[in-house]
């Protein structure tokens, strides 16, 4: 009885893996802005407020750690993408093209935590993650970079049977609270999980924003060549 009690309270709590969409290798979607409030926005901080000028954009992601992001801001069509540890803007308009490393400034990097996953390059190569404490059937999660320079986290609501996450909070590197994100309608799509709202708090607890997301397909098969710009 004794061994039996010492098992079950040693019994190891869930993992950053069990947060992972085990099965997604690509997805593209369409992002719709529904609502948006500039003055909220701009208490999280003025460069996230600027991302929220585009009323749609368009998203792919491939593992490993490649993403290609198309909008309209300030009437400028613009394209990002991310392949490895090189992120690339290019302003059609102009024709400009620039390039930053984010290999050592993960806080930098867009990702599909952005939309509420987890992918498994991204638990692979630049996340860890600390199991809390279980909140009915959520789990807790701190998420934080590898890096030693960038110390800024995110703590995550992950619906385990579904691997989702359905709320997020991120911190800035001084430890201070920039916004909370809830993700809702999660469908289910070739064994993946998506969310299909997100929205957006300022760290007064304000609705800064909402959005939508549709046009989903997962694991098409994306070619390399659609994240070169």
């Amino acid at each position: 009885m004794l061994s039996l009690l010492i098992f079950v309270v040693a019994a190891p709590g869930p993992t950053l893996q069990d947060a992972v969409q085990t099965r997604l290798k690509d997805v593209s979607f369409r992002v719709t802005l529904t609502w948006s409030s500039r003055e909220e926005l701009s208490k999280i901080n003025r460069d996230f407020a600027m991302g929220y000028e585009a009323k749609t954009a368009n998203v792919k992601y491939k593992e490993p750690l490649m993403l290609r992001g198309s909008a309209t801001i300030s009437g400028q069509k613009a394209d990002y993408s991310i392949v490895g540890d090189t992120k690339t803007w290019y302003v059609r308009r102009i024709g400009a093209k620039v390039r930053q490393s984010v290999g050592e400034a993960p806080g930098k990097r867009q990702t599909m935590l952005d939309f509420g996953i987890i992918t498994p390059a991204m638990a692979k190569t630049f996340l860890t993650g600390t199991f809390l404490r279980k909140e009915g059937e959520l789990a807790v999660f701190d998420l934080r970079y590898r890096t030693k320079k960038d110390t800024s986290r995110h703590r995550i609501w992950v619906d385990l049977a579904k691997r989702a996450i359905l709320r997020r909070m991120w911190y800035s590197q001084k430890g201070q609270l920039m916004a909370t994100f809830t993700y809702a309608g999660q469908t289910k799509m070739n064994g993946v999980w998506m969310p299909t709202t997100m929205t957006v708090s300022n760290a007064e607890g304000v609705k800064a924003g909402t959005s939508k997301i549709d046009q989903i397909l997962v694991n098409q098969g994306i070619p390399d060549s659609a994240f070169k710009l």
